[in-house]
């Protein structure tokens, strides 16, 4: 593994790859991403509205914006309309800091091409020109890590409707990225330091195209973030998904209940992810009071078992089933590799945390994958409270029934810490 702080990255896939994911985001778990742009005014179906409205032609837009909006509006009147006139970012920042979150990511551009900062190349089609008149990367970017959250950066390689762009698609021509893409990308790597880029529109050219491999070799060895940013790995056509990393979609007038969000975090950890949940705020500039309110929620319960999340690794072992999910931790200092899986020998020193999603009825389960000896110890995070249990052949077996209900940290769900497990949990 090369050392991210001497390592001479080349413009070439396989040295570009063989940089180690920088160590803070293997910790941290959890982010917040947060879609914000001109598509924020109409606020229908999704941030690709502009496509569906004028490019498909989507009939469910064209309705929408003939029943909502003036005869003759086109797109470019949004961008007066967002204004962000109620957006404070320090209040924003504050709520992502309640939620938990460690990292926060921020649509700098969009397929739409509107950029929130000032871009040399967006003229008049930008946040500061336009709209609120305001450096909103700038103001995030300061806001987020007053907080002690790290700040990052969604950026579109390309714009839908950007004459250069279509202009490169019929003549095979390389203008576009020259004159657009990469400056902007330099722009905000240079002016706002993120510490992830997650790049992304960049499904119709090939890396030739939006010199990819040029531009993170630049990134990894001469950027002022060589050493601490991560990147996703949508740089040209083909490449998604060799990297690891999905995206869900859900009905956003069915938002998700606290049980649904802690369930997809602790699956998440547990398989050794890291999940980045999008809220984004209103066209100005607020974030929605039921988002806020779980963000807040999200956060209480992650204050109360943050032990067993953050910097925490995958177990031998993911689950016992669908409501009972682990992770793990070493607690002493003996320079094992934190990306390695356990072994044998520092068994002792492990620290198992069991994820209970779903507590049964009458309070009893059992840990099938945990083996226990006599000095085992089992507690639940939050409480000191400790935890009866009984040995049967020889799986963990754990009784809640005496515990009182209120006496729970949590009601939608409790994190077991189980100390001194067998060495047995470990294969060979």
């Amino acid at each position: 593994m090369h050392n991210a702080r001497t390592a001479d990255y080349k413009p070439d896939w396989t040295s570009i790859d063989s940089r180690p994911v920088p160590l803070w985001f293997d910790d941290v778990k959890f982010g917040i991403f947060s879609h914000w742009g001109v598509y924020s005014v109409p606020a229908f179906g999704s941030e690709w509205f502009w496509y569906y409205w004028k490019g498909a032609k989507d009939p469910a837009y064209q309705r929408f914006v003939e029943y909502h909006f003036p005869n003759g509006t086109t797109y470019a009147d949004f961008a007066k309309m967002f204004t962000a006139e109620d957006f404070d970012a320090q209040q924003f920042a504050e709520i992502i800091k309640a939620s938990g979150a460690r990292y926060f990511v921020l649509t700098s551009k969009h397929h739409e091409g509107f950029t929130l900062w000032p871009s040399s190349t967006s003229w008049n089609w930008n946040s500061v020109d336009i709209g609120p008149h305001r450096d909103l990367v700038n103001e995030l970017s300061v806001a987020v890590r007053s907080k002690g959250v790290h700040f990052g950066l969604y950026f579109s390689m390309f714009d839908w409707f950007h004459p250069l762009y279509l202009r490169d698609k019929e003549t095979k021509g390389y203008e576009f990225p020259k004159t657009v893409s990469i400056p902007q990308l330099w722009e905000i790597v240079n002016n706002y330091h993120p510490e992830v880029i997650w790049s992304d529109g960049d499904w119709e050219q090939t890396d030739e195209y939006w010199h990819s491999k040029e531009f993170l070799a630049w990134l990894y060895n001469k950027s002022p973030v060589k050493d601490v940013v991560a990147v996703n790995d949508r740089w040209g056509k083909g490449m998604a998904g060799h990297h690891g990393g999905f995206m869900t979609y859900a009905d956003h007038y069915d938002v998700h209940t606290l049980n649904e969000l802690i369930t997809q975090l602790a699956r998440t950890i547990s398989c050794g992810g890291n999940l980045l949940l999008n809220v984004g705020p209103t066209s100005h500039g607020q974030i929605v009071p039921i988002f806020e309110e779980r963000l807040r929620q999200l956060g209480q319960w992650i204050g109360i078992n943050q032990e067993a999340i953050y910097g925490s690794k995958p177990w031998i072992h993911q689950s016992d089933g669908d409501y009972i999910w682990y992770t793990s931790k070493v607690l002493d200092n003996s320079g094992m590799d934190p990306h390695r899986l356990y072994n044998q020998q520092h068994m002792h020193n492990t620290v198992i945390y069991a994820f209970v999603l779903r507590i049964p009825r009458l309070g009893r389960f059992q840990l099938d994958s945990v083996k226990i000896t006599d000095k085992t110890r089992v507690s639940i995070l939050g409480t000191a409270i400790k935890v009866p249990y009984k040995k049967t052949a020889p799986t963990l077996w754990v009784d809640l029934s005496q515990i009182q209900w209120q006496d729970f940290p949590s009601v939608e769900a409790i994190v077991l810490k189980i100390e001194y497990a067998a060495t047995s949990n470990i294969k060979n």
